[in-house]
């Protein structure tokens, strides 16, 4: 079989025993958005997403099919997944993570396209940066672009228009539900995809997890931990408020499915029922009332 110059390196490093053989401490993402597997296989169910700018701390390293190098990693949120090394440029011994000093740029719109140039015609885009990444600043802003470096190490300009200028480390505040309700609704009609947590496609947990966080509360990844062990309150059914989140399955302990309750009737979420995007549903719906096991909310 023929290996590239890296496997062979990750090769040798397995070979040469504990002392040699750690994994890197952590990486970045360095692409719009990375593929999380079960194992390290890109043939195998992906189980989550890591997007671009993400700091990750690298678990294990092992070889895929083709022998070419992959790593486990974990996100923030502490979920855990296998990605080509490919994805990620590894921080050198004692490198400060991306985006964790100085100013940085936040993404808030759904996609903010980096280009080489400040100007949208000369090339195409060097990068897509879906919302709630954030970008390194590498220079003061204009009165319409900003020079970023991407954690690739290239530099890029983004359009001042497509998120806010903050300092590294910032927390973001939160918003009212009216507020969430109506971020939630500019994802509608964007594609249902199983393990997604970006604009390019994205699962019911996944944007459960992303609205939150863009209203400045973070849960867990799935669906079930969300209901039991992401720290949110109980509500009793009928109930239910704007940007509470609503579970569904075929028992308490089988949860399958949530989405974010945007008034007192009607939810929002990922799903591939009846077609396969971001849409509105009515609680009371039958389909949706016969699997309906209750709702959380975020305290204040």
């Amino acid at each position: 079989m023929k290996h590239s110059f890296s496997a062979l390196i990750l090769i040798v490093i397995l070979m040469l025993g504990p002392a040699f053989g750690q994994a890197p401490r952590a990486g970045v993402v360095i692409h719009d958005v990375e593929n999380m597997y079960s194992k390290a296989d890109d043939g195998a169910d992906v189980v989550s997403q890591a997007l671009l700018g993400v700091t990750v701390k690298i678990l294990a390293s092992a070889q895929g099919a083709e022998g070419e190098p992959w790593f486990e990693v974990q996100t923030p949120d502490t979920y855990k997944g296998w990605m080509p090394a490919s994805g990620l440029r590894v921080y050198a011994a004692g490198e400060p993570a991306y985006a964790s000093s100085g100013m940085v740029f936040e993404v808030t719109s759904l996609v903010a396209l980096v280009y080489e140039t400040p100007d949208v015609t000369e090339k195409k885009p060097r990068a897509k940066a879906p919302i709630s990444a954030v970008l390194e600043a590498a220079g003061a802003p204009g009165e319409r672009w900003l020079p970023v470096t991407l954690p690739c190490g290239h530099k890029g300009q983004v359009q001042l228009g497509d998120g806010a200028l903050r300092d590294a480390g910032f927390k973001r505040p939160r918003i009212a539900p009216e507020e969430t309700a109506a971020l939630a609704k500019r994802f509608l009609g964007l594609p249902y995809q199983w393990g997604g947590n970006s604009p390019f496609g994205i699962d019911c947990s996944g944007f459960a997890q992303l609205l939150y966080r863009l209203s400045g509360v973070e849960i867990l990844r799935d669906a079930g931990i969300q209901m039991t062990d992401s720290g949110l309150l109980e509500v009793p059914k009928g109930e239910e408020e704007t940007a509470d989140l609503v579970f569904f399955g075929r028992a308490p302990d089988r949860i399958g499915h949530v989405g974010m309750m945007i008034s007192r009737a009607e939810f929002i979420h990922a799903t591939t029922h009846e077609k396969p995007v971001i849409q509105i549903s009515t609680l009371s719906d039958a389909y949706w009332m016969r699997i309906y096991q209750g709702a959380r909310r975020a305290g204040k």
